[in-house]
């Protein structure tokens, strides 16, 4: 019973950080000019996030961080 508790609290751990991993990759990817930040210019070929910048953009700078970025999609996706 200790060993599949174990095995189940590390399959956990696993999957959080292959969430992070992907998060982060899907930043890097949209980040074409690898800024560490997200701007309506990175985001107009893709309409459909693009309306979404404002949801996003806590902070009204008009830039997306990985943090903002992040905390949007595990908060609303996963």
């Amino acid at each position: 019973m200790k060993i599949l508790f174990l095995v189940i609290c590390i399959l956990m751990l696993l999957s959080f950080d292959a969430t992070a991993l992907d998060v982060k990759q899907r930043f890097d990817h949209l980040d074409s000019d690898k800024s560490g930040y997200l701007t309506h210019d990175e985001l107009d070929p893709q309409p459909q996030l693009l309306s979404m910048f404002v949801m996003w953009d806590k902070n009204q700078d008009k830039k997306i961080s990985l943090i903002e970025f992040k905390n949007y999609l595990t908060n609303n996706l996963y």
